[in-house]
């Protein structure tokens, strides 16, 4: 059985010392590519009957649209992404038409199955001058066994469009997730991600928004869970070159037991970038002494006129604030429980799904109570 190395994956847009560990990650084992069940797969789609543009499953005609190949994207890897666009099993092509208003968000589900336990998936959403469209996606795991996942999106939003693009990632304890994302904005777009990295014992993501357009914005909000011992590896990547472009960048975690997780946070200004704004924040809450907790907030900068602030934090339960809440009758569980959800909900609060978010909390609170 062959399988695709899998080493200096997901790189640091700008080198430093060695030691740190934060340069890249590689994972022992390797991406299975032969001996697979390579059969399709498909989402499970939700309000999509009322949805009036282009919905389908990704296809070789619209792979071949040309307005994809004006972005340049490695992602976590060459090797990676080439899987991917070559080889992919599943995905979405979402197309909105000009100036429509998508209310209700499209939910799009993905159940890997012992059966089927390698899943690439290629997904794409165009978003058609002034449009607005929020897509929710899920990716789970009907068994505690191994599984893969790899997969990639791309977003392109003309003029005036705004993507609200929710992920919701729990795959089992023993599988392995490599998700990238790349959008590309033209002037006065906008793009809002929620992310929620929950499951997978390696966890690797990569996205990266290119604020092409004058006065065009993204709003990054993540929030992960970390246990046992996973390993959860973020870059984020946020490139201003248009004018008057704006960005925020907040994350919010909790790792107990052996977790490893590496934040790598960057806010880019190019020439030409001016007068644009731009932010990041990521705070971590330590459950445990044995976890391990890395954040690199970067900013690089080649324009004079902007404003950039970044800044990253861990710690933690205020030991009074526990102390508090069970003397009020809750269990030391139930209270940690109680401290973390009002950490984390302003991120949770903000996905216009209220099944999605209830799978949220639960989630939160299997974990924390340590429910198998």
């Amino acid at each position: 059985m062959k399988s695709m190395e899998m080493k200096n994956l997901n790189p640091i847009p700008v080198r430093t010392w060695t030691w740190l560990g934060v340069n890249d990650i590689s994972i022992e084992g390797g991406f299975i590519t032969e001996n697979a069940d390579k059969s399709p797969v498909s989402y499970q789609w939700t309000n999509a009957s009322d949805f009036s543009g282009i919905l389908e499953p990704m296809n070789e005609e619209r792979m071949k649209n040309s307005i994809f190949d004006t972005i340049s994207y490695e992602g976590i890897g060459d090797k990676i992404q080439k899987h991917i666009l070559e080889e992919y099993n599943g995905g979405f092509y979402i197309e909105t038409k000009a100036g429509q208003k998508v209310l209700d968000p499209i939910c799009a589900n993905l159940t890997i199955t012992e059966e089927q336990s390698q899943v690439v998936t290629n997904n794409a959403i165009l978003a058609r001058k002034g449009s607005e469209v929020t897509v929710i996606v899920g990716y789970q795991s009907e068994t505690v066994k191994k599984a893969y996942h790899n997969c990639l999106t791309r977003i392109y939003c003309e003029k005036g469009a705004t993507v609200n693009y929710i992920i919701l990632q729990n795959l089992s304890k023993e599988s392995i997730h490599l998700g990238a994302c790349v959008a590309k904005l033209e002037e006065e777009a906008s793009i809002n991600y929620i992310i929620a990295e929950l499951g997978a014992k390696e966890s690797i993501t990569n996205v990266r928004t290119d604020l092409q357009g004058n006065q065009s914005a993204v709003n990054m909000h993540t929030v992960y869970m970390g246990d046992k011992d996973r390993l959860i590896d973020m870059n984020y990547l946020i490139h201003h070159y248009g004018r008057e472009t704006k960005s925020n960048m907040e994350v919010k975690g909790v790792l107990q037991d052996r977790c490893n997780k590496i934040f790598k946070g960057t806010l880019d200004f190019k020439k030409g970038s001016i007068k644009s704004v731009g932010s990041e924040e990521e705070y971590a809450v330590l459950l445990s002494d044995k976890v391990r907790n890395r954040s690199v907030p970067i900013l690089l900068c080649t324009e004079e006129d902007v404003s950039g602030q970044h800044a990253a934090s861990a710690g933690k339960i205020d030991e009074n604030q526990l102390f508090y809440l069970m003397t009020r009758g809750l269990c030391e569980a139930e209270a940690k429980k109680l401290i973390i959800e009002g950490a984390i909900r302003p991120i949770i609060d903000r996905i216009p799904d209220e099944d999605t978010r209830d799978a949220i909390f639960e989630e939160i609170r299997r974990r924390l109570m340590d429910e198998e």
